[in-house]
């Protein structure tokens, strides 16, 4: 199973068997322990912290205790001078160690005092237990298969199937729902039937007998969203904004805790820069003099220039004298590159992820092995122009009729100000339930809540699609993604941020942009045209790659079982009829089958 995921740990490997195991003497650097169940561990290294063998896994604690485990605690020094006082010892300087012993100093308590990403289990030999947990925010994945005799886990779903007893069968409802709403990485369910993911910010501590039964995982975390509609404050507005940068800038400096090279995903934006500005920041504090790298995609041929974000990457570049590395996609590899990573990434994504995977293919070639990502702030700061809608239909007229003019010069904002608008004005003249229903009837989404309510919705339930893709396209390069706006503490602080001092004067994410303000160039401090990490998908496939597009798609074989049939549609109608970004699923679902099915 694990030469599957070599990947993900080219450094080590490792296996703990214990039971009645048939063929014991075909895995090496085998351990054994005694046990009425029949147990086994296996592990791929990336080794980042403590690179001796000392970090090896699956890794022994006094006598007492196994442990396999993904990711990184940050904050492991603070929590083992902790330990130390308590009178604990350590024999590595590996945050693997100071996990089990917190766990056996604090129980599952230990969870809340972690700061990092995570997904691990934990054996207790003593008394015959089992603990598994995966982090806050589900960076770090973990997949299982479970019935009546056995429970197989993985941090991939392609290693579940190395197992004789794990059937490869796709999950036709889940693949139905994917093509409607999208990806679903944070549903139980996954795209193949009877393989399941172990929910974020939860953990499950049971007797070994009890993981054979279906369960129920337990949280140890929650955010609490400040859904006032407290009016914009100057003076409060510098507090937020000092008090973001302050925890930004720790959380960067926890996540460059490294025994490896470093470096950071830059698309052009205010997120990733501000990353970029911290670490430059961080550096010439420690008197570092080798020089700060920077990783980008970028789009300068013909047809593509719609999507190119160098001329701000180059901008920061220059300002903070980074080293720009680069990479420009090239058209001719495309349909190769995205079967690749459809491979990686297990279950079919919203589209073919270009920029990343090229971006961390550009971070493998440097030598880099850790980069601190931008993922997950336009989620916490109100970054997409679909929150506006949610912040001008629920706000005080008041406050509306004076915070939505500047907003009208923003690009692409002006349909969802008006159906803001509407929807507020629809509230208050006929009520909720009718305004509800109105929008029902017309087939608009209607969710009335407050932009904080919705950004933590969003928090729970998107964010881990973003991460799922950052995690499977960095690791496929053996690379590892450190996301600093993930920082638990950020996090709950910006939950409790009022919603106006994030949508404020004609500018989202407002208090970020003010804390960077004079830090950062002006034309990307405060930039209203910003795409995100674009991809010149419909240049690809309505020019160049157009007629294998709509073979793929008339020919499908899946697609029909899901009750969509292009066999008989013309192609000029294809395109007409159908929103691009649902023809992209359709392509993106028949290339995930076909890698799985057709090719193996």
């Amino acid at each position: 199973m694990t030469d599957s995921l070599i990947h993900r740990g080219p450094d080590d490997e490792g296996y703990l068997i214990g039971g009645p195991f048939e063929n014991e003497g075909e895995l090496p650097k085998c351990d054994f322990i005694k046990c009425p169940y029949s147990l086994a561990f296996g592990h791929r290294r990336l080794a980042i912290v403590d690179l001796s063998p000392q970090g090896h896994q699956p890794m022994k604690y006094r006598d007492s205790y196994w442990i396999v485990y993904n990711g990184e605690i940050y904050n492991y020094p603070e929590l083992r001078d902790e330990l130390e006082k308590i009178g604990y010892e350590f024999n590595s300087h590996t945050d693997t160690e100071v996990i089990v012993a917190s766990y056996d100093a604090w129980g599952r308590e230990c969870l809340k005092k972690f700061n990092g990403m995570w997904a691990f289990v934990i054996y207790d030999v003593n008394n015959k237990k089992i603990f598994i947990s995966r982090d806050r925010f589900g960076i770090k994945p973990l997949y299982y298969y479970q019935d009546d005799e056995n429970f197989i886990f993985a941090s991939e779903i392609k290693a579940l199937f190395k197992h004789p007893l794990v059937m490869k069968k796709p999950n036709r409802d889940y693949c139905k729902m994917y093509l409607e709403k999208g990806p679903q990485e944070h549903l139980r369910e996954t795209a193949f039937e009877g393989i399941y993911r172990f929910d974020n910010a939860c953990f499950l501590e049971c007797a070994i007998e009890e993981i054979f039964r279906p369960f129920k995982e337990r949280k140890f975390w929650h955010v609490t969203p400040n859904i006032s509609d407290e009016p914009y404050n100057e003076e409060k507005a510098r507090e937020y904004s000092e008090k973001y940068y302050q925890l930004l800038d720790d959380a960067v400096r926890l996540r460059l805790r490294a025994d490896v090279k470093v470096g950071s995903a830059l698309s052009g934006g205010l997120d990733s820069s501000s990353i970029v500005y911290l670490i430059n920041q961080h550096l010439k504090s420690n008197n570092q003099t080798e020089r700060q790298e920077t990783f980008s995609s970028v789009y300068r041929s013909r047809g593509t220039e719609y999507c190119d974000e160098s001329q701000f990457i180059d901008t920061l570049a220059r300002a903070l004298n980074v080293k720009s590395n680069q990479i420009e996609p090239r058209t001719e590899d495309i349909l190769k590159e995205h079967e690749k990573f459809v491979y990686y990434l297990d279950t079919p994504a919203s589209n073919t992820l270009m920029s990343s995977w090229h971006t961390y293919k550009l971070v493998k070639r440097s030598g880099v092995t850790v980069t601190l990502d931008g993922q997950g702030a336009d989620e916490q700061l109100a970054g997409y122009l679909g929150y506006l809608t949610c912040y001008f239909s629920t706000i005080p007229f008041s406050q509306l009729f004076r915070e939505m003019p500047p907003f009208l010069s923003v690009p692409g904002a002006i349909p969802f100000l008006i159906y803001g608008l509407i929807k507020n004005i629809l509230i208050k003249t006929i009520g909720l339930k009718a305004t509800v229903s109105i929008c029902n009837f017309f087939g608009k989404k209607c969710d009335i809540k407050p932009v904080n309510k919705v950004l933590c919705d969003d928090l729970e339930l998107s964010l881990e699609t973003l991460f799922h893709y950052a995690d499977r396209g960095s690791m496929a390069f053996s690379i590892e993604s450190r996301m600093p706006f993930m920082d638990y503490r950020l996090v709950d602080f910006l939950a409790s941020v009022p919603a106006s001092y994030k949508i404020h004067a004609g500018w989202t994410k407002y208090i970020a942009r003010k804390a960077f303000d004079q830090r950062l160039p002006d034309n990307i401090c405060w930039r209203k045209d910003k795409m995100g990490w674009p991809i010149p998908e419909e240049f690809w496939f309505k020019n160049k790659y157009r007629e294998v597009f709509f073979r793929r798609l008339q020919s499908g074989q899946f697609l029909p079982e899901l009750g969509i049939d292009f066999s008989k549609t013309d192609e000029k109608l294809l395109f007409k009829n159908y929103p691009f970004d649902f023809l992209m699923r359709c392509y993106v679902l028949e290339t995930w089958h076909s890698v799985f099915w057709r090719k193996g």
